[in-house]
């Protein structure tokens, strides 16, 4: 067996992985570069130009979408850690070990299941089930909502997961002493439990806000094809019907890539506080 110690080895494992990042990233770059094009095609480079980003950041219906995109990332996001939150301190307390067991493979399934097969499901349930009960009970089920929870249940498991991980290693030492300090359940929820899945809160925040933000199948079956709710993935994919495209959609491509790899990157980071 030869050592991975070897130093042909590890330069060629190093170079390997150049390579795998190198083709991951690339196009990313390109697509962040060729928003600085001065011409009016998406894929002819004709000098560098802030032309495209002014038009941009002055067009309307891109930032109507980009609101929705925002306005439904930050719902959703709060929903699913809600409910992850609630689902989490059910396993750890309540549910017994087996229990337990089975319902983390249950919720993380749908992570595993190609999100268009989801988003179909979904859009089933809303026009068959969750439309017409809205309409009995006088309650108008509006895309926005229709979108926030389809945008809930995409997340709830990226939410769930991350909250079960904390709570598995929860210093529960820390609430006997204060149980036997006589302090009441409030102050333990309060000054015990929360401060210690604080981090995995924000970071379950943070990631789901980030899937929110750049889902395309869910918003395009729950709005109708972008006819009721346009998000920011739907504008883009508008925008590539066109007969030319032009360098708008490498500017709008490279704004939803920054939010999301912000997002998502910290919650990456506050995640790791949590392990």
């Amino acid at each position: 067996m030869v050592s991975s110690t070897n130093p042909l080895n590890s330069r060629l494992l190093a170079g390997w992985s150049i390579c795998v990042l190198f083709l991951l990233y690339l196009p990313i770059a390109a697509l962040f570069v060729y928003g600085f094009n001065a011409g009016a095609f998406a894929l002819r480079w004709e000098g560098f130009s802030l032309r495209w980003y002014a038009e941009a950041l002055a067009n309307e219906a891109l930032l109507s979408a980009l609101f929705n995109s925002l306005a439904v990332a930050m719902i959703s996001s709060l929903l699913a850690v809600l409910l992850g939150f609630l689902y989490a301190f059910w396993a750890h307390r309540i549910a017994g070990r087996r229990l337990a067991g089975a319902s983390d493979s249950l919720i993380s399934l749908p992570l595993f299941i190609p999100e268009i097969v989801i988003a179909i499901g979904l859009l089933v349930m809303t026009v068959r089930v969750f439309r017409p009960t809205a309409l009995q009970l006088g309650i108008p089920l509006s895309s926005l909502t229709a979108v926030v929870l389809g945008h809930t249940t995409l997340a709830l498991g990226y939410a769930a997961l991350i909250l079960r991980t904390r709570f598995k290693n929860y210093d529960v030492q820390q609430e006997l002493a204060a149980r036997d300090l006589g302090a009441s359940r409030w102050d333990i929820f309060q000054h015990v439990l929360m401060p210690q899945i604080a981090p995995a809160l924000a970071a379950a925040a943070c990631i789901s806000f980030a899937i929110s933000l750049d889902d395309f199948y869910v918003s395009y079956f729950l709005s109708t094809g972008g006819s009721s709710l346009q998000t920011l993935p739907l504008y883009i994919w508008s925008l590539q019907g066109r007969r030319a495209m032009t360098p708008e959609i490498n500017v709008v491509s490279s704004i939803l890539l920054f939010i999301a790899l912000g997002f998502f990157a910290m919650g990456l980071f506050l995640n790791r506080k949590t392990n």
